[in-house]
């Protein structure tokens, strides 16, 4: 890709690196431009000058002493053709000068523009809105760039210099934090009451990082729907977690249950208490079940695999129920609260509650973009 390096003398004046208006082996013509404020006429703000070169076959191209107009004697004269093309090609570079200083003035320090194809340029000149539009359009396409931009990112070599836009890196992660946040948070209010295990755990599996959100510690996904043992001498009744996570620092496995927002918190009021929801609780006893195999079976299960998991007591986790549609008053809500908070080594955690911490995230990200 062509590229127009400027670099600032003064607070009014830079120069522009040589615009190739004709390159030939021997011979080459460019124009120097130069980007100056002018005060009497604002918008004239490039000059420059023209030069004419010869050379000699295997020599380098180099600055020679020019001769000035004022040398003319009476009777001489130059004459240089500057063909249609070569033309047309000078007065796009230059229009690029001119929309610099318009929307920046004279730059300051080194700068480097990058001549990009006219319909990538028209796409770059939309205004917000319109690129929204546009992207939303072309989602399936939109995606599949800044994926590749992305790419072009990890691939650059590392750098301090802040010209090449790693300054901008920062806002570039919490921008993509950002949009899928709030994917998954438009996820959960357009599907709230959707009753689908499957749905549930096939979002928490393409969203991993949900899970993590949970805890006070950074949680890795070791695999979805794992065997953590149980099987008889018949090859049945084997136990199979919806979700095998670890903590990387201890190795500690963690095991998840995936209920629905759907699932009952709360049993019919017994007396002046809520006892827990049959379904509640018969999540609780299926991942005590889990736990209890996986210690009995740890060693022989994670042999051959990359991530070793400890011998110590795994923690659980509930996903189930929706509190704020189901506790509606004070009672319900310390019968809920009384009964998890004295469960051991098992946390439950209603849907509402999970997104609940999304959302905060995504308050914390829409700050950074302010």
């Amino acid at each position: 890709m062509e590229k127009i390096e400027i670099r600032s003398t003064s607070r009014h004046h830079a120069v522009s690196s040589d615009i190739i208006i004709r390159d030939g082996e021997q011979t080459r013509l460019v124009f120097r431009p130069e980007i100056v404020d002018n005060p009497s006429a604002p918008v004239a703000c490039v000059r420059g000058t023209f030069l004419y070169r010869r050379k000699g076959k295997g020599d380098q191209w180099n600055d020679f002493e020019t001769k000035p107009l004022s040398s003319l004697k009476k009777g001489d004269q130059y004459q240089l053709e500057i063909k249609s093309g070569e033309l047309l090609s000078l007065l796009h570079s230059l229009g690029a000068l001119y929309r610099l200083f318009r929307a920046e003035g004279v730059p300051q320090g080194r700068l480097e523009l990058v001549k990009i194809e006219q319909h990538l340029a028209k796409l770059l000149q939309l205004s917000e809105p319109e690129l929204n539009d546009f992207l939303s359009a072309n989602r399936e396409n939109a995606i599949k760039t800044l994926r590749r931009v992305l790419r072009w990112l990890a691939d650059r070599p590392p750098t301090d210099s802040p010209a090449t836009g790693y300054a901008e890196l920062p806002e570039l992660n919490a921008l993509v934090g950002l949009a899928n946040l709030r994917a998954v948070l438009k996820t959960w209010n357009d599907n709230s009451e959707n009753a689908s295990e499957e749905f549930w755990q096939g979002l928490l599996a393409k969203h991993s990082f949900v899970l993590s959100q949970l805890f006070a510690y950074p949680v890795v996904v070791i695999n979805q729907k794992a065997y953590v043992g149980g099987k008889r001498i018949d090859n049945r009744h084997g136990n199979i977690a919806d979700f095998l996570c670890r903590i990387p620092t201890s190795g500690t496995a963690v095991l998840v249950e995936i209920k629905t927002p759907k699932t009952a918190l709360l049993g019919p009021k017994y007396r002046q208490v809520f006892p827990p929801s049959r379904e509640l609780s018969g999540a609780i006893s299926q991942v005590l079940e889990y736990r209890e195999s996986l210690m009995h079976e740890v060693h022989a299960l994670h042999q051959g695999q990359g991530s070793e998991l400890s011998s110590g007591e795994p923690r659980c986790l509930i996903i189930a129920g929706c509190g704020a549609r189901e506790l509606v008053d004070d009672a319900q809500k310390r019968s809920f609260e009384r009964f998890r908070e004295r469960l051991a080594g098992v946390t439950v955690v209603t849907f509402d509650e999970v997104f609940e911490r999304i959302g905060g995230l995504v308050g914390l990200f829409e700050n950074f973009e302010k």
